[in-house]
């Protein structure tokens, strides 16, 4: 929903190249998305117990979240315009963001995290 509303807005807005405009918002919420796969992955791996045990793939967590967010913000004054709630993901980054800092479970932290790029990639 969000790449097919992002390339409607693109080809609406009088941009004088609304193809590249699309495909862009695309890559960038693709990418966005794709980075939390990594942070899935490395999160995984790196905590236990509520502690961390590996203290490389926990930083490696850390920033591929930090990645995707940074992402998305560079994009998000696209999708404002959108007639779809940004708020759900929005929030999504502040509680995965949140739950890693607590150390908190790593399947809560992957079912939130697979929540979120599902709706990047709508």
């Amino acid at each position: 929903v969000l790449v097919g509303m992002g390339a409607g807005l693109a080809f609406g807005g009088g941009d004088p190249a609304p193809a590249e405009s699309a495909q862009a918002i695309e890559a960038e919420l693709n990418s966005a998305a794709g980075s939390l796969e990594v942070a899935a992955i490395e999160y995984q791996e790196s905590v236990a117990g509520g502690k961390v045990v590996k203290e490389a793939e926990y930083e490696g967590a850390q920033a591929a979240l930090a990645s995707s967010k940074s992402r998305y913000a560079d994009i998000r004054p696209a999708l404002s315009g959108l007639p779809v709630s940004l708020e759900p993901i929005d929030e999504l980054y502040d509680q995965i963001e949140s739950s890693m800092e607590s150390r908190d479970d790593p399947e809560i932290v992957t079912s939130a995290l697979e929540e979120l790029e599902a709706l990047l990639r709508s």
